[in-house]
């Protein structure tokens, strides 16, 4: 995608716990790292509530950052179908897709689509170490080394 910005986001859910993690990736049409994103989350009802969550807090890093030209890419299906519907949703979690929507209104230049899961590597790692950590962790300009290779892998991967 020559010009754009893509964000990968993620979320990882054990449904035998009371929280989940959510993570992402900025990087431009190379590849190249610009910034990432690692958060528990707690009181989560599926896998589906956790990849919700991973799109908003995405669509927020975005907009602090007064980003435009956005290519956000999610392996949940589910999640990108509910967040570009445009009826309103009446769901349980029907709040967490508006609120997106919102956010998607506020955005200039923005698309959500469906990535498949084999160029989702770095967002699905950042998940995982969300998951297992205590704090908000996020990254500008210089990936964390746990996920090099997994960015690295991504990359290769972006058009298959």
């Amino acid at each position: 995608m020559v010009g754009m910005l893509c964000l990968n986001v993620d979320g990882a859910y054990v449904s035998s716990l009371q929280h989940g993690g959510r993570g992402g990736v900025l990087h431009n049409e190379k590849g190249e790292f610009i910034a990432g994103f690692a958060y528990k989350v707690p009181n989560v009802s599926s896998a589906y509530h956790t990849e919700l969550l991973a799109i908003k807090s995405g669509l927020e890093i975005i907009q602090a950052l007064g980003l435009s030209n956005i290519a956000l890419m999610s392996d949940c299906l589910e999640a990108v179908k509910a967040v570009t519907e445009e009826d309103q949703d009446l769901s349980s979690l029907g709040t967490i897709v508006e609120d997106i929507k919102g956010l998607l209104g506020e955005l200039q230049s923005i698309g959500v689509h469906h990535t498949y899961r084999t160029a989702n590597h770095v967002a699905h790692r950042l998940a995982c170490l969300g998951f297992d950590s205590n704090i908000h962790m996020e990254w500008f300009f210089q990936a964390p080394e746990s996920v090099l290779d997994a960015l690295q892998y991504d990359c290769s991967h972006m058009n298959h």
